[in-house]
């Protein structure tokens, strides 16, 4: 949700910030004041196309902050495809800039990026609804999500099984297009595929021997460092050049004593079976430092070919891999391929049949769920229509069209997609004897609105986007249908956050966070600025709406009222 909106420099406004809560958030104000500016600067902050215009007369630039609170796993994987790191804490800061000069800085995270990215993950935080925006339901694209999240536990099940098909049918494709390709490329990939193969194989590579090498190639390169560094350990622990006592007849010599007093004490005992175990210890030691001097010889020959091999390995993995483990695994890859490359001709046919009978499998699941779909559309259209009815629009026909599109291509394979074969648009009528039309292409803003917010109530379990924006959508409906609309954003916020201006005493009733927008002169210009109200200054507010008294009781009594009614429903 959004929790922080942060303005600098935009139209009326010096600077301010706002905070929201979750629930049902309302702005009020006198026409005028600026409540389209705190839209136009969300929308700003979204990455929406806007105009140097927006800045502050006299100001060199204009920013927008917001600061979200969000667990969403789609804005999840939208960060790590953009390789943003998230927050612990969840927050997420959307920021951009505008100047004069037409320079546009925008920030996720603090990361920089373009303005696209940021109306691509706005699109997945906020959605925005007005008289002439209604984000989503405007794009005919989303249409069918929507009927499918609504129909979810009827459609899922069918969804999953041909998708599974449709990845299988695309594999399929795939290799046909490998088999069936230019004879030519097809010899120039098994040209290649051999070449590979064998120089991988000649080179009769096993995992660990680099490591083998390497050790090797330390132990030749400094065979006289170590032979030297051998023998003078040899010579210190049995004794020969270094000195008239080596440890071993130190050892001896203390062996000798101890055994004199072992028999007076237990601890004597003690004492010289452990050196006795150390002696013993110190022969094997010098035995084995013998063992490895004798196996030191500088090989000059033996260097140049230990280090040939390994950069033969080397070059190996510079072309196959970063390991020998990997080389092998390619070698084995390509070998596959090579023998799928020439037994082309047979699985080229044998693939056209797999084809050909999935093809027809498909359409056949896509049908099912075209008619499960047409099921669910008459449930949705319903209850769309029966939210219509209580917003004043009781004569207004709801359809969500399904097309299924059965043409084929120039291979003869249907046009499968992600959805299966179907394409959904809603359509509206909004006066008897009209004919239906898109919904996209409805020409009244307000039946628009009003539209969106009927199938906003219906979808409210199933819409996935947290925060939801209403700009004054109440323009031009009476009193009874703001109530209506009123407990329709109330029962919205209970799902999702919600953001509304409104002029409706009705609206403003029924938010759990009641925010003022208001202008005033300060000696030089005119100024917008914010407060968030308590209980008392949102009687005054409703009284305000209700007839424009904020001093009357009678008003301020039917304020309390209202604000009691509609926040009890």
């Amino acid at each position: 949700m959004l929790v922080l909106l942060k303005i600098r420099n935009i139209a009326l406004i010096d600077e301010l910030t706002i905070e929201f809560e979750d629930g049902m958030n309302c702005l009020t104000g006198e026409t005028g004041a600026g409540k389209s500016i705190i839209i136009d600067s969300i929308q700003c902050m979204l990455g929406f196309r806007t105009s140097k215009e927006l800045i502050k007369t006299g100001c060199e630039s204009a920013y927008t902050e917001g600061v979200f609170y969000t667990e969403d796993r789609a804005v999840s994987e939208f960060l790590k495809e953009l390789g943003i790191e998230e927050e612990e804490d969840h927050t997420l800061i959307l920021q951009r800039e505008l100047s004069v000069s037409g320079r546009n800085v925008c920030r996720i995270n603090g990361r920089l990026t373009a303005a696209s990215m940021l109306r691509q993950l706005g699109s997945l935080l906020i959605d925005i609804h007005g008289q002439n925006d209604n984000q989503s339901l405007m794009k005919s694209s989303s249409h069918i999500a929507l009927l499918d999240a609504f129909g979810r536990s009827e459609l899922d099940a069918q969804k999953s099984s041909y998708l599974e098909m449709l990845g299988k049918f695309k594999d399929l494709r795939s290799s046909l297009n490998k088999f069936s390709g230019d004879p030519k490329e097809r010899q120039r990939l098994a040209d290649l595929y051999s070449y590979q193969i064998n120089e991988i194989d000649s080179s009769d590579i096993y995992i660990g021997e680099d490591a083998e090498l390497n050790e090797k190639r330390m132990i030749l390169a400094n065979s006289e460092k170590i032979t030297e560094s051998l023998n003078a350990s040899r010579s210190i622990i049995s004794g020969d050049d270094y000195s008239d006592s080596s440890v071993t007849d130190m050892l001896s010599s203390v062996k000798s004593l101890l055994s004199s007093i072992a028999p007076y004490s237990e601890e004597y005992a003690g004492i010289l079976s452990r050196v006795e175990e150390v002696f013993y210890v110190i022969e094997d030691i010098a035995s084995d430092i013998r063992s490895a001097a004798d196996k030191v010889v500088f090989d000059k020959s033996e260097l140049e070919e230990t280090e040939e091999r390994i950069n033969n390995i080397n070059r190996l993995k510079r072309k196959y891999g970063s390991d020998i483990e990997q080389i092998l695994e390619y070698a084995d890859n390509t070998r596959r391929l090579l023998e799928e490359l020439l037994s082309g001709e047979e699985n080229v046919e044998k693939i056209l049949k797999e084809l050909e009978r999935m093809n027809e499998d498909m359409k056949a699941v896509c049908e099912d769920l075209s008619f499960a779909r047409a099921k669910t559309a008459k449930i949705l259209e319903n209850k769309v229509e029966n939210e219509l009815e209580s917003l004043e629009m009781s004569k207004t026909k709801f359809k969500a069209d399904i097309i299924f599109n059965d043409d084929r291509d120039s291979d003869g394979y249907y046009a499968f997609t992600n959805d299966g074969l179907d394409k959904v648009e809603f359509m509206i009528s909004a006066n008897p004897g009209e004919p239906l039309k898109p919904l996209s292409r409805t020409a009244s803003g307000g039946e628009l609105s009003r539209i969106m917010l009927a199938v906003k109530t219906v979808l409210a379990d199933v819409d996935e986007i947290p925060t939801l924006i209403f700009d004054e959508i109440d323009t031009g409906i009476s009193g009874i249908a703001a109530k209506s609309v009123a407990q329709k954003l109330r029962a919205i916020s209970e799902k999702h956050q919600v953001i509304c201006v409104t002029h409706h005493a009705q609206i403003a009733a029924a938010a759990d966070n009641n925010i003022l927008i208001s202008k005033s002169f300060n000696g030089t210009g005119t100024d917008t600025s914010v407060k968030t109200l308590d209980y008392e200054g949102k009687v005054r507010e409703i009284s305000r709406l209700l007839d424009g008294d904020t001093e009357s009781e009678i008003t301020a009594t039917h304020a309390k009222e209202l604000i009691s009614k509609l926040r009890s429903n």
